[in-house]
């Protein structure tokens, strides 16, 4: 039999001075008050006006700055401007048209222009740095869609390999788009996008990013070979419909066109150093996913805009139209126009020799419209 003694008896019997004082009463003889936090009186509310008054004079004097120099809307670069757009598609035709691919499809097809041309309003998809196909992949797994997509192809982002890093945008925006609809956090960011953006310039992180300022103005030399990060500087703006356009400044600014050319080319680097996808399989999926929209009455249309300078010289060298551009073409049996082939389209200059600039990307949506009414590709 086991006999259990409560400890407190046991304790009273060894140590009978403890417990005969409270268990809460110094056992040092510091006066502990002394060290007490002294709580404020009141809210502050002093302070808090004087600190709200800082930051709404400051506000004031960007959103001033902003204006006065013309500053357009801008949207933010962030994959919730792409996932509403997808999910615009829910609501809009099965034989919507889209436009798909990177930034040069967001330079040089003009929404607006479009729907100007053909009396209907596109839906732009095209996303800096995009491969296409994987866009493509996802119109193709859409049951109901039937529609017209121009899918623009930028050679060295359309024919990357997989494991080049910019890629991972283009599928976090996918892997975004498959959770979001049911979020309540995405719906109200993404209407309070639209509605604040158009009212306030200020709310302009590209124009307005310390960090940004900072490498741009005093930029400090590269070493020879670096792969130096990806931060462009504000030098255009995104609208609702995700369409970009070149600021005045960038357009006429050789210095900033400049600044710009040594980030593409480490951009180039980068692109070498990954090199070109398995065009066997790519083409092959390119192929498969044309046949699934046309199946179901839409159709693709391949569209190559133009470059020059540097990085159609680093095209031609990696990625030859032959092997790329021509080959897809070909396997798919799409519609395909390259701007080498239509004098209406060969003569276009870049501004920074990858994108058009805003009246040449009006100009240029356009011809092509042109080019497809008289071969009859659209109506």
């Amino acid at each position: 039999m086991t006999l259990t003694v409560p400890f407190r008896f046991i304790a009273c019997a060894y140590f009978p001075d403890t417990l005969a004082k409270p268990m809460t009463q110094p056992q040092s003889g510091l006066n502990y008050a002394l060290h007490e936090r002294n709580i404020p009186a009141g809210m502050g509310m002093r302070k808090l006006l004087t600190v709200a008054s800082i930051i709404l004079v400051l506000l004031t004097a960007v959103e001033m700055t902003a204006r006065q120099r013309g500053d357009q809307v801008n949207f933010p670069f962030t994959s919730d401007m792409w996932v509403g757009q997808w999910y615009r598609l829910d609501s809009l035709p099965d034989n919507q048209t889209v436009f798909i691919g990177a930034s040069r499809v967001q330079f040089g097809l003009i929404v607006n222009e479009w729907e100007r041309q053909t009396g209907v309003r596109p839906l732009l998809l095209a996303w800096p740095g995009s491969p296409p196909g994987l866009i493509l992949q996802e119109l193709a797994k859409r049951q109901s869609f039937k529609g017209t997509v121009i899918c623009g192809i930028a050679p060295p982002f359309s024919f990357v390999s997989p494991r080049f890093p910019v890629h991972d945008w283009t599928q976090r925006n996918l892997a975004e788009a498959a959770v979001l609809k049911t979020s309540l956090a995405f719906h109200l960011s993404y209407q309070a996008q639209y509605f604040l953006k158009p009212r306030f310039r200020c709310l302009n992180d590209a124009a307005f990013s310390p960090i940004a300022m900072l490498y741009e103005r005093w930029p400090i030399p590269n070493r020879e070979g670096l792969l130096t990060p990806l931060i462009f500087p504000f030098g255009a703006t995104r609208d609702g419909d995700m369409q970009m356009r070149f600021t005045d400044e960038m357009e006429t600014n050789n210095k900033k066109q400049e600044f710009i050319a040594r980030i593409q080319k480490a951009s180039h680097l980068r692109l070498a150093h990954y090199g070109p996808a398995n065009t066997d399989s790519l083409i092959r999926q390119y192929t498969e996913d044309v046949s699934t929209i046309e199946k179901r009455g839409g159709k693709v249309i391949f569209l190559r805009p133009p470059s020059d300078g540097h990085f159609r010289a680093f095209e031609k060298e990696h990625y030859p139209r032959e092997q790329y551009f021509d080959r897809l073409v070909k396997a798919s049996g799409c519609y395909g126009i390259h701007f080498e082939d239509h004098a209406e389209l060969r003569d276009f200059r870049c501004v920074e020799t990858s994108h058009l600039s805003k009246r040449d990307g009006i100009e240029f949506t356009k011809r092509v419209v042109e080019i497809l009414q008289r071969d009859q590709i659209i109506d």
